[in-house]
């Protein structure tokens, strides 16, 4: 139930005259000046979703078969909570969960195309791989207030630990850290501008609820998926069992915060220094009265700059290891950084399922069984409709 996913639906164990029924839109390439038509690429196609009426876009790719192509995938960026419920305000964290929910969209559409619905069955998740997708963590807060400053503390925490969040043009007070192969997202709810309530009576309940909510996106692009062997959607049927949401957010988000040592933002008392080397004592006690990093005995001693990096590093690792300071942070930012309340803060918070009150209008472990049952359902009777010539 996680908020968005790229699927790549494999079509091609369906009969070649069903994969023909498939909707496709495409276009060549051209070079006007020397009237060259190159060769065709897919063209994105917009449908909207049976349950929400929310707009879903997808493209649909083909191989090469005498007399004519014919379609082989489907690649489609959806956000599922939305397109399923309407809005994604309160939902669950399960990817196997969406793509599922992913496919079963997809397979209404190809009914809707005039793909006879026998061919349409024999698509399984064993059919679809992933070429993007956002584990969303939905950490609570006491209140709206809270949730704006927390999320302002981690920008600023992130900022002394030498990353560079970027602005996000949403409304909500939203970061992004890029990162290799992945982005994390930060933010909390307040722009409902693209949800659809069908429960008019809820819909202020489900807003109050989400601008309590800190969101952390972890989106993982297609080459980091398949880096890791997660690329299949078969392959996360059992994660949460085997611990890898968990895993994922101590990894990528906590790793983040470099929370694997908690560090101090006193200074050490003069026992914690009476532990230390004679260099090492030098070391910190000129860290503390404000010494900047390069100038610190010992370190600008390095005839070259990569000798200085190796300086750097080893006594960055001891310092580190022995009084929690990491003296690549000049100190009185290091004073600042609170690491002990982003610890507290920054915990894996597990799947998020909401109360009685909405969960018939979330997309979660509780209400996607009988989401799934209105989707076939309303496949059966699309497929089960007779076609007017």
């Amino acid at each position: 139930m996680t908020d968005s996913v790229k699927l790549c639906v494999d079509l091609r164990s369906m009969p070649e005259d069903a994969r023909r029924e498939v909707e496709v839109h495409h276009a060549r390439t051209q070079d006007k000046r020397d009237s060259y038509i190159g060769e065709r690429y897919p063209k994105a196609i917009t449908v909207t979703s049976p349950l929400s009426g929310t707009g879903m876009e997808l493209k649909t790719f083909w191989e090469d078969a005498k007399p004519r192509f014919v379609q082989s995938h489907i690649v489609a960026a959806l956000n599922l909570p939305n397109a399923l419920t309407g809005h994604n305000c309160e939902h669950g964290t399960s990817i196997f969960a969406a793509g599922e929910a992913g496919l079963e969209l997809l397979k209404h559409r190809m009914v809707c195309d005039g793909v006879p619905g026998a061919a349409v069955d024999m698509l399984t998740t064993h059919h679809v791989s992933l070429h993007g997708a956002t584990i969303t963590y939905l950490l609570c807060c006491a209140d709206e207030k809270q949730a704006n400053a927390n999320v302002l503390k981690m920008k600023a925490a992130l900022r002394i630990l030498g990353y560079v969040p970027t602005g996000n043009d949403s409304t909500n007070e939203t970061f992004d850290v890029p990162r290799n192969g992945y982005v994390i997202t930060v933010y909390h709810k307040t722009d409902f501008s693209h949800c659809i309530f069908s429960n008019e009576d809820l819909a202020e309940t489900l807003k109050a609820r989400a601008r309590c909510i800190i969101r952390i996106e972890v989106y993982m692009q297609g080459h980091f998926l398949r880096e890791r062997g997660l690329d299949a959607l078969e392959s996360w049927r059992n994660a949460y069992a085997e611990g890898r949401y968990e895993a994922i957010f101590n990894e990528l988000v906590r790793g983040l915060f470099k929370l694997d040592v908690v560090l101090r933002h006193k200074a050490p008392r003069k026992e914690a220094l009476k532990s230390l080397t004679a260099t090492e004592r030098e070391i910190v006690l000129a860290y503390l009265a404000g010494t900047p990093l390069d100038a610190l005995p010992a370190i600008k001693e390095g005839a070259t700059a990569d000798a200085r990096s190796k300086i750097k590093s080893k006594w960055k690792k001891t310092i580190r290891d022995k009084l929690r300071i990491d003296i690549t942070i000049p100190w009185e930012q290091h004073q600042k950084l609170h690491h002990a309340d982003m610890d507290r803060l920054v915990r894996y918070p597990g799947d998020y399922h909401p109360d009685a009150v909405t969960v018939a209008e979330c997309f979660c472990q509780e209400n996607w069984p009988k989401l799934r049952k209105r989707l076939r359902k309303l496949r059966s009777d699309k497929a089960a409709r007779p076609t007017t010539a």
